[in-house]
């Protein structure tokens, strides 16, 4: 990593503190959005029509609940980057919209082919791998299960948009390796993870200290390139100052008794002490809340979706 990638990288991570309040407009404006559905029980487009099996009304979101997310996630990234900690309350919050939107993708995607007879490629967002790190770091295993489950249908299918950055892919197929049974296999050519992958439980720290620095000198990299490099998982705000993919591979670590360096970078600081020592039970805003009891009175049942 360069003196001068790190230099506009630094540059850009002061002008994120500005992020939350930039999409804060948006943030709001869909609110509007959440709190139709929960008076009326549909979204305000209304109801689509397919002959081949009906839409529930709550599969008819379209960003509404992935707004709220992404503003959870660019508030706790500009806490972070303000006293580089994690603020467990706006992280939770995150991941417990992305959760609901993760669940709905999957029910959505494996119905897609009963209604359209073919798989809908492209559907889901590169950054949405991150949200199952979210759910990693928070010690919350069942819901890592269920996202990792839609990757894990959804990657081979191509269902992920591809994105010229690997750390997608190294995401889904560090999991795979440590918990998923080792199913799945890279869908990029000449993988650049594939030795960190393999070698993930190493003994030797300071190999692992080598994996970890590759990891964030990439996505400092990534972030300071321009979007026409196509690093879908870093070309936005919610992100790009957070090490998400070497904080995974602490946490999977952490979580299997395995001994961790002390690691930090010189973009990201000390990174092992962002992993936690004690589960972090789910959250809910009060939208949140009411929303889920009004899908649920609709038949929303995420255990029942996720093992149909």
């Amino acid at each position: 990593m360069t003196d001068k990638i790190l230099e506009k990288f630094t540059r850009k991570r002061k002008q994120a503190l500005k992020y939350p309040q930039k999409y804060l407009s948006v943030f709001e404006e869909n609110k509007k959005e959440l709190f139709h559905y929960i008076e009326h029980g549909c979204v305000v487009r209304g109801n689509v029509e397919n002959e081949h099996l009906p839409f529930l009304p709550w599969e008819l979101f379209t960003t509404e609940i992935q707004i709220s997310a992404d503003y959870y996630a660019i508030e706790a990234q500009c806490k972070y980057l303000q006293n580089s900690q994690f603020s467990i309350q706006l992280v939770g919050n995150c991941l417990s919209y992305a959760y609901l939107d993760c669940i709905l993708s999957y029910c959505r995607l494996k119905r897609y082919v009963t209604r359209f007879g073919r798989e809908h490629e492209r559907a889901i967002l590169s950054a949405n791998v991150l949200y199952l790190v979210m759910a990693v770091i928070l010690q919350q295993p069942e819901r890592a299960e269920h996202i990792f489950k839609l990757l894990q249908v959804g990657y081979p299918k191509n269902w992920i948009i591809r994105s010229k950055s690997h750390i997608g892919d190294f995401i889904i197929l560090l999991f795979d390796a440590v918990k998923g049974g080792k199913q799945l296999v890279p869908i990029v050519d000449d993988f650049a993870y594939a030795d960190i992958v393999a070698r993930w439980d190493t003994d030797d720290l300071q190999e692992l200290t080598g994996y970890l620095t590759q990891l964030c000198d990439d996505q400092v990299a990534q972030v300071a390139s321009p979007p026409s490099k196509m690093y879908f998982e870093f070309d936005n705000m919610n992100w790009q100052f957070t090490p998400y993919a070497a904080l995974l591979l602490l946490a999977l670590r952490a979580e299997r008794g395995l001994p961790n360096p002390d690691f930090s970078h010189p973009g990201f600081g000390n990174i092992t002490q962002l992993l936690l020592e004690e589960p972090v039970a789910p959250v809910e805003d009060e939208l949140l809340s009411q929303l889920l009891a009004c899908i649920r009175d609709q038949g929303f049942d995420e255990e029942a979706l996720m093992n149909a």
